[in-house]
C-alpha cells in the first residue's frame, strides 16, 4: 500500500527507472519550490534502506538547489517492471520527455514485457503508435548524436540543421527500411543519413516527405540533387478509392505486422500485385497467337498407314499442321 511522508533529501536517489534523463533548467522551478515548497510528492520505491526517485526527478534537483532538507513523498513497492511504466506514463502524460528518452523507455519495456500488444494496452495506447514512437531509435547512433530528435525544437535549431522533428525523423527511420536504401555500403548509408536529416531538418513535413520519398527511390544520388529533383516536382500521383471493410482490414492486419501504417503498405502491395500482372501479361505475349490457318491445297499421303492429311500454314507465326482428310 502506497504512503506518503517527508523523505530527507540524503535518502533519495535518481535510479536506473527513471526514464527522464535531460533535467532542463531548473531556474523557475527552484525559484517557485524555494517560495512555496514541493506541492506535488514526488513517487519513490524503497531499495536498501534508500528511496530511489521513479517520478519527479525535477522536483527533487530543485528542491536540492532550493537547499531543502526534506520533500514529499509516496512511497511504493513495485519492481522494475512497473517502476519503468510507472515513470513512463506520468511523464509522457506531463508531456515532459523528448523523443528519444520515451522511444528508448517503450523500448525497455517492450523487451521487458516481451509483447508489444501488453505495453499498448499498459500505455493506453495503439501497437502503431508504439512503433512509430520506437522507429526513432532506428536512426544510427550518430545520426541521433549530431541531430538529436526533439517533438518541439526550437526554429533556429532546425534551420542549422541542429535538431530534427519527430515526425521528421519518423520519415527517415521509414526510408531506412527500405530495401534500395540498405543495398548501400554501410559507411555511405551512415552518412546519408546523417546528411538526410540535417537536410529535411528546417523543411515543413510535407516538402521533407518529398525529399525522403525522392531519396528512397534513388538513395544512390547526391542529397543535393534529391533535395533540388524532390522539391522541383511531385514524386507520386495522390489517388482517391474505396476499400471494402473486409479488404481493409486484411490490409490493416499486414501493416500491423510491419510496422507501417495503411497508407504506407498500400503502394507496397500495388507494386507487388503490378508486378504479378506484368508477368501474367509477358507470359500471354510469348505464347504463340494463330490469327489465321492457311490450306495449301497440298495433300500428304502418309507413308505407313495409307492415310490423306491437308497441309494446313499457319500464320503469323510460319508453322503448320496436318488436317485428316475425311474419308
Amino acid at each position: 500500500m502506497a504512503q506518503i511522508r517527508e523523505i530527507e533529501i540524503q535518502k533519495l536517489f535518481i535510479g536506473k527507472c527513471n526514464v527522464r534523463k535531460e533535467i532542463g533548467n531548473l531556474t523557475e522551478l527552484t525559484a517557485s519550490i524555494k517560495e512555496k515548497g514541493v506541492l506535488q510528492p514526488i513517487i519513490v520505491r524503497p531499495v536498501e534502506g534508500r528511496y530511489e526517485i521513479i517520478v519527479g526527478a525535477r522536483r527533487f534537483e530543485a528542491a536540492k538547489a532550493a537547499r531543502l532538507e526534506k520533500i514529499p513523498a509516496i512511497i511504493r513497492e513495485m519492481g522494475d517492471d512497473e517502476a519503468i511504466a510507472t515513470s513512463l506514463i506520468e511523464n509522457i502524460q506531463r508531456g515532459n520527455l523528448e523523443p528519444e528518452e520515451e522511444a528508448e523507455a517503450i523500448n525497455r519495456l517492450v523487451e521487458i514485457y516481451r509483447s508489444i500488444t501488453k505495453v499498448a494496452k499498459t500505455l493506453g495506447i495503439s501497437q502503431r503508435t508504439i512503433r512509430k514512437k520506437i522507429s526513432v531509435l532506428e536512426l544510427l547512433p550518430k545520426a541521433r548524436k549530431e541531430v538529436p530528435v526533439k517533438f518541439a525544437p526550437p526554429i533556429e535549431e532546425r534551420r542549422e540543421g541542429r535538431a530534427l522533428p519527430f515526425e521528421h525523423a519518423t520519415l527517415v527511420a521509414e526510408a531506412f527500411r527500405i530495401e534500395e536504401v540498405k543495398l548501400l555500403p554501410e559507411k555511405e548509408r551512415a552518412r546519408k543519413q546523417v546528411e538526410l536529416a540535417k537536410m529535411i531538418a528546417p523543411l515543413p513535413q510535407h516538402e521533407a516527405k518529398k525529399v525522403v520519398d525522392y531519396f528512397k527511390m534513388y538513395p544512390e544520388k547526391s542529397m543535393e540533387e534529391i533535395k533540388e529533383k524532390a522539391l522541383a516536382k511531385a514524386t507520386g500521383v495522390a489517388l482517391r478509392t474505396y476499400l471494402t471493410p473486409t479488404m481493409a482490414r486484411e490490409i490493416d492486419t499486414i501493416a500491423e505486422g510491419k510496422g507501417l501504417a495503411l497508407e504506407e503498405i498500400v503502394p507496397e502491395l500495388l507494386e507487388k500485385g503490378l508486378e504479378v500482372e506484368k508477368a501474367s501479361i509477358r507470359k500471354v505475349e510469348r505464347e504463340p497467337k494463330i490469327i489465321a490457318e492457311i490450306d495449301t491445297g497440298e495433300i500428304w499421303l502418309c507413308p505407313i498407314c495409307g492415310k490423306e492429311f491437308h497441309l494446313i500454314h499457319c500464320k503469323p507465326t510460319n508453322t503448320h499442321k496436318l488436317e485428316e482428310v475425311p474419308k
